[in-house]
């Protein structure tokens, strides 16, 4: 199909006047109708916009004219972000079908870059789980085998990444919820450092846990999105004086001190993703590096970063009227239920092992330049559950041990997936650099990119 080539073949194409960005958005339109049917990875599919941002970038584009290395790319976001013109859902029956007056930082930046946005994608209930579904909208179903989840709460940007329609999707990750569904699909995820994509207004009650991020489908067209989308706006004070990062220069691999979390971490994870950190091991030596063993208390660190999350999650329930919470997903409702009373002393408490165990990993990085561990213990289990088969207890985050570590201590953290030798699904390997270096994670990742491509769906 027209519209799964890569961003730097479309462009070279455009160039040369010999494929146009309306052909190409076609082609993704009609496969996103098709897909939809599917998998349910649509929240709103809008063609006469997309056409006519499609008819723009023609004009660009035969001009000599385009405005980055973006124009003419179909794109797609996540439901929770405001886009002027569109509804901003976030998955629910109980919020507003007005369309937003004005567009979130990243969506405006995406459209100003010539970006052409097909819709937004699905997600759960105000972002509250790792799997997508909802009571008003249903289940969204994994491309690589529709019966299983393709995670969340991003699941229906890794979706439409993984089934082909778009090249790259921009989600959001509170707990894992661009890296979740990454490891889930096959797909490539970011979730960067905290504030390196503005969010404005900041959404405070997550305690500084939320990140927008983008799923891709190649480590380079992930860098070139995040070219576009990351950098300082005033509306988020998060965002400014950060280490400054050329995503359009990714830096050599070979000088980097790769770390390997102590396998006792993660040693009861499936077999599949054992396997997958076996051979990435090995990928590693017979690539030179002298990778080194590095301890941190993952499971604890995402334990604390639960706890945050869950209080935003709390938060958004509370603004939701009494008259209309039984319209709520009743799993969310257990879900924040879960919480202990709120106390200042247990919020200092909380914030003082935040403060503890993000330091005990920014001090690793004296040592090594990336840290290396799954992305996820687990496979993608069976679509409209909240926990596999046989879970003992019904909580999201039993599953989740390895992603809100760095979440809470605003890092960057990268998956990238791996089939290991005969398996069936894909797995997810987790590179985490210290706060500010996104441009490790993403070194290493196209290192590994160039021994083990990203297996995609072609149609």
């Amino acid at each position: 199909m027209l519209h799964q080539q890569p961003f730097n073949v479309l462009r070279a194409a455009y160039r040369a006047g010999s494929l146009s960005p309306v052909a190409v958005t076609t082609s993704a339109l009609d496969h996103a109708e098709q897909v939809d049917g599917k998998l349910n990875a649509f929240a709103l599919i809008d063609r006469d916009r997309a056409i006519g941002l499609a008819h723009q970038s023609e004009r660009r584009w035969r001009d000599g004219s385009p405005l980055g290395l973006l124009d003419g790319m179909p794109m797609t976001i996540k439901e929770f972000a405001a886009v002027q013109g569109w509804p901003t859902r976030r998955g629910s029956v109980v919020t507003s079908d007005v369309p937003a007056s004005s567009s979130a930082v990243f969506a405006d930046r995406l459209l100003h870059a010539g970006a052409v946005l097909l819709g937004k994608t699905r997600a759960p209930e105000f972002n509250w789980k790792g799997v997508t579904d909802s009571p008003g909208y249903g289940i969204t179903r994994n491309p690589l085998d529709p019966a299983l989840t393709p995670g969340g709460s991003s699941g229906g940007c890794s979706a439409v990444v993984a089934a082909g329609v778009v090249r790259a999707s921009i989600g959001s990750d509170a707990g894992g919820s661009v890296r979740i569904p990454a490891a889930f699909t096959g797909t490539v995820g970011l979730k960067p450092t905290f504030g390196r994509i503005p969010l404005a207004p900041p959404p405070s009650a997550f305690f500084n846990v939320v990140n927008a991020g983008p799923i891709a489908a190649s480590v380079r067209e992930l860098a070139e999105v995040m070219h576009v989308v990351s950098g300082p706006a005033p509306g988020d004070w998060t965002s400014v004086g950060l280490k400054d990062v050329d995503f359009n220069a990714i830096p050599n691999a070979a000088d980097l001190r790769v770390g390997l979390l102590q396998a006792d971490r993660w040693k009861n994870s499936d077999a599949v993703v054992l396997q997958g950190m076996s051979e990435f091991e090995r990928l590693l030596t017979g690539g030179g590096f002298k990778a080194q063993k590095a301890d941190f208390d993952v499971e604890e660190a995402s334990r604390v970063g639960a706890f945050f999350y869950k209080m935003g999650c709390r938060a958004a329930v509370s603004f939701v009227p009494e008259d209309r919470r039984a319209e709520l997903d009743p799993a969310l409702l257990k879900f924040v239920q879960t919480l202990p009373p709120l106390t200042a002393d247990l919020i200092v408490e909380m914030q003082q092992k935040r403060d503890f165990l993000a330091g005990q990993l920014h001090q690793l990085f004296d040592d090594v330049d990336v840290l290396v561990l799954p992305t996820m213990p687990i496979l993608p289990f069976e679509a409209g559950r909240n926990t596999p088969a046989g879970s003992e207890v019904d909580d999201w985050m039993s599953w989740n041990p390895f992603t809100p570590a760095f979440n809470l201590a605003q890092t960057p953290a990268l998956s990238y997936p791996l089939w290991p030798q005969g398996a069936s699904m894909p797995m997810g390997v987790q590179f985490v650099a210290a706060r500010g270096r996104d441009d490790l994670v993403l070194a290493l990742a196209e290192w590994l990119e160039q021994r083990r491509p990203v297996r995609l769906m072609s149609s």
